[in-house]
């Protein structure tokens, strides 16, 4: 910017700005600070009183009408956008019926004809935002709809539009103003809503091809998300006029908002695709990460969902399964086999107790017949003979932890039946005898 170009925001705008506002609220104040908008003002007010007495008992025979045989057919979602429009609907009748009674006897109905308009704005605006099903959506597209339609109505949408074109700044041979920016946020949430409608379609066609596999269905469904996002913001940009060439400018700044305050957030978003692609982690895949064992409910861009035995649901950063050791138990096989630590003590027939053992695990119902359970000799401890026995499962999913327990529990019936004991702690003392033994005996009192 040169020296002698004045700044965007000077105060000589900041004036005119003031001005100009002072000049439309007088204008306004001339217009409508009448006695014969104060009539109609009244008028108004009674016209809505009307309609709110009029409500109830119209509600009730709609009601009624609803419960008839050839009414059934009419679903719910049509039955309360029915229901929520009687009172804007009555309004809009009796406000109508008024202004042409105003008009034929001659009066101004300027405001009337005004408040009518905008009641049967909202109704058209609400019949057809009630084809979208999200609450949210359908809320903020009817007020935003309406509040545009009403600016419009008024005479307000022009001076108003121009007003936020004068506001804003020159990038290279492009303008970006006050005006660019509403443009685009509101074609970037009407554009995001088509493109979540439109994934939303492709995830379910997706999903039901039966050659693909979880990780495939997961992987195309989060790529067409993410493409669809790219393709909205774009074109929300374009359609606004914003020369997306200009933008190149911010791509120094952007690159290192990016390195720095979102590195972990692209950092889950690349780890996402990774594990998508590798498929080394994958819904319904039974996993240990740290200290969390669960399966796998559903992977995310950002996160994984894995629901533990206790039924908590972890939300993991997708970072955590490229950069931590993970145990996948189904990861190529879910078979999988577990070691148990058993000690006997000494004097014990080591041979007959393997063989105890072995046919104590065999006995749980999930321990697997092949591969074969065997029990080896590990060591000699302090007080016991060190055994481990070894035995597979077919289904981690169903719980690790208690079907060791059950094993263990077989093992301990086992031993008391054949009367094998299990060790305990033994410590032998030493007592030098080549002095005399001293011993004293102390008083508390």
């Amino acid at each position: 910017m040169a020296a002698n170009e004045p700044a965007p925001f000077s105060t000589e705008w900041t004036s005119a700005l003031i001005e100009h506002a002072q000049g439309v609220l007088i204008e306004a104040r001339n217009a409508f600070i009448t006695p014969e908008i104060g009539l109609q003002a009244v008028v108004i007010a009674l016209a809505f009183g009307a309609s709110w007495l009029l409500r109830a008992p119209v509600r009730t025979a709609f009601e009624r009408a609803f419960g008839w045989q050839f009414m059934s057919r009419v679903n719910s979602t049509a039955r309360d956008l029915v229901l929520s429009l009687i009172l804007p609907v009555i309004a809009f009748l009796v406000l109508t019926l008024t202004r042409i009674g105003f008009d034929q006897a001659g009066l101004g109905s300027f405001a009337i004809n005004l408040a009518a308009s905008l009641t049967g704005a909202w109704v058209l605006i609400r019949i057809l935002t009630a084809f979208i099903a999200e609450p949210f959506w359908s809320r903020t597209a009817a007020t935003l709809i309406w509040f545009v339609a009403a600016l419009n109505i008024v005479g307000l949408l022009g001076p108003l539009t121009g007003l936020l074109a004068s506001v804003g700044f020159d990038v290279g041979e492009s303008r970006i103003s006050l005006l660019t920016v509403v443009r685009a946020a509101i074609l970037l949430a009407v554009l995001y809503w088509v493109a979540s409608r439109i994934s939303k379609l492709l995830a379910a066609r997706v999903e039901q091809v039966p050659t693909l596999t979880p990780s495939a269905r997961l992987l195309i469904t989060k790529s067409v998300q993410i493409s669809l996002l790219v393709v909205v913001v774009a074109a929300a940009l374009s359609i606004a006029g914003v020369d997306l060439s200009a933008l190149a400018i911010f791509s120094g700044a952007v690159g290192l908002g990016i390195g720095f305050g979102l590195q972990k957030i692209f950092s889950n978003l690349i780890s996402g695709l990774i594990l998508l692609m590798d498929r080394s982690v994958k819904p319904g895949d039974v996993i240990t990460l740290e200290e969390t064992y669960g399966r796998v409910n559903a992977l995310g861009m950002r996160f994984a969902s894995v629901v533990t035995r206790d039924g908590l649901e972890h939300l993991i950063p997708n970072e955590e399964f490229i950069t931590t050791k993970v145990i996948n138990w189904s990861f190529s096989d879910e078979a999988v086999r577990i070691k148990k630590p058993v000690g006997v003590a000494y004097g014990t027939d080591v041979p007959h107790a393997m063989k105890v053992i072995v046919d104590a695990a065999n006995s749980v119902e999930r321990v697997l017949e092949k591969p074969e359970t065997r029990c080896l000799l590990r060591g000699f401890g302090d007080n016991s003979i060190d055994l481990e026995v070894r035995f597979w499962i077919a289904d981690p999913q169903q719980g690790v932890n208690n079907v060791s327990s059950d094993v263990l529990l077989a093992i301990w019936k086992a031993f008391e039946a054949e009367g094998i004991q299990f060790p305990f702690p033994q410590r032998d003392v030493h007592i030098d005898m080549r002095e005399a033994l001293r011993v004293r005996v102390e008083n508390p009192d």
